[in-house]
This record gives structure tokens, C-alpha cells and sequence, in this order.
């Protein structure tokens, strides 16, 4: 599923379960701005097959 997505490992932070980056989000919460309400961010591009499975901690752009 990911073969293609190796930029959500190098830039995304964190990946793992919607529960996994909340919690990860938490315990880091004071590196992220404060209208900023949880840590889980769906994947996009090549990656949406994994969304709702594996999320993601950055909100990354596609083709960027």
C-alpha cells in the first residue's frame, strides 16, 4: 500500500493508527499551534488507499 508513499515516512512525522498519532500528537503538543485540535491527518494522493487505515501527523500536499 505504501511502496509508493515513502515521503509520508521521511515527512510525515508520525504514521500509525488514528488512535497511534493523537497520542503522539499529545505528548508533543507543544510543537504544533494552538487552533490546531488533534494530530491524525488522512493520506492523500497514491496513499488514499490507506485512509481511514493509516493517518498521518502532517497534512502533506500532493505533488509538492
Amino acid at each position: 500500500m505504501l511502496r509508493c508513499r515513502v515521503r509520508y515516512f521521511s515527512d510525515g512525522v508520525v504514521i500509525g493508527s488514528k488512535e497511534f498519532v493523537n497520542e503522539a500528537f499529545a505528548a508533543a503538543r507543544e510543537r504544533f499551534t494552538e487552533k490546531r485540535k488533534d494530530g491524525a491527518r488522512r493520506m492523500k494522493g497514491a496513499g488514499r488507499e490507506a485512509a481511514g487505515i493509516l493517518w498521518s501527523a502532517r497534512d502533506l500536499r500532493v505533488n509538492v
